[in-house]
């Protein structure tokens, strides 16, 4: 089940790339334009684009940007695990997790404990469920509070412990580095071939109508051919190669270095060999 939801997911996250950019732009045209203020610095946007991007799979997971209809069905449990279900449950509570870091990253505040990050993701959640009763016809939990309020939780105390550790021990600045490392490793998580050859990523050209396998013909799935994937993740991690040599002194960007360069070697070995086994 955990699986099939991940994939699920993945269709879901695959959308939301091009809604949070399309906002991303929104939003730099209201600060350049309308506000007539100054419009940031380019990693700021990269961290909206991020935040938003989660915040659109959320709302698409939840089922709160599907059609609401106040004649829908009202379904609740309110009863605390009743027909309890720990894959489930885990699921939310990782679906929240980064409730609890986008918030005081974005805000950039001091190191101290900040309550009102945790409030947040607590109204979200119930604003989700209280949504979900009233017009969407799925089912409002307490279950789901619940572990989204522990998902939002642990989400800040990580976040709240590495900044305490980053500031005491001096660290270097976050900056496109930092990104270059996120995007290495973003690129091994959604490139990494398991099944019959498949990745998470497969799910991202699937959900835009492009094959996967150059042996896809008139929509039937097929495993043959060039695994167009793979060519993908391959340029990814190129990027975040470049990235992180041009601003090596950002936090994480040695590591990044690492990461990419093994990416590099990585994916362009399996590129090469599905390339190879098809023509020679």
């Amino acid at each position: 089940m955990i699986v099939s939801k991940l994939l699920i997911g993945m269709s879901y996250l695959s959308k939301a790339c091009w809604i949070g950019l399309l906002l991303t732009l929104m939003l730099y045209g209201i600060h350049k334009i309308c506000l007539k203020k100054s419009a940031g610095q380019g990693k700021d946007y990269i961290l909206y684009y991020i935040a938003l991007v989660y915040l659109v799979t959320l709302l698409m997971i939840t089922g709160i940007a599907a059609p609401w209809s106040i004649h829908n069905a009202h379904n609740d449990q309110m009863i605390p695990f009743q027909d309890f279900d720990a894959s489930y449950f885990l699921l939310n509570v990782l679906l929240f997790l980064p409730a609890g870091v986008f918030p005081p990253l974005i805000s950039q505040k001091d190191t101290k404990w900040h309550w009102k990050y945790i409030g947040f993701g607590i109204i979200l959640s119930l604003g989700i469920e209280t949504i979900q009763f009233l017009f969407t016809g799925r089912l409002a939990d307490i279950d789901d509070v619940t572990a989204n309020a522990i998902g939002c939780l642990a989400g800040y105390l990580v976040f709240w412990i590495l900044k305490k550790c980053w500031k005491a021990s001096g660290a270097k600045p976050a900056g496109y580095g930092t990104y270059g490392f996120c995007l290495s490793l973003l690129g091994w998580l959604f490139g990494f071939p398991y099944r019959m050859g498949m990745c998470l990523g497969d799910m991202f050209l699937v959900s835009w109508g492009v094959p996967i396998w150059s042996g896809n013909q008139g929509g039937a799935l097929s495993f043959q051919g060039i695994h167009y994937t793979l060519i993908i993740y391959f340029v990814i991690q190129l990027a975040a190669a470049w990235v992180t040599g041009k601003y090596n002194q950002d936090l994480g960007a040695k590591a990044g270095k690492v990461t990419s360069v093994c990416g590099v070697v990585f994916f362009g070995a399996f590129m090469l060999r599905n390339i190879v086994q098809n023509f020679i």
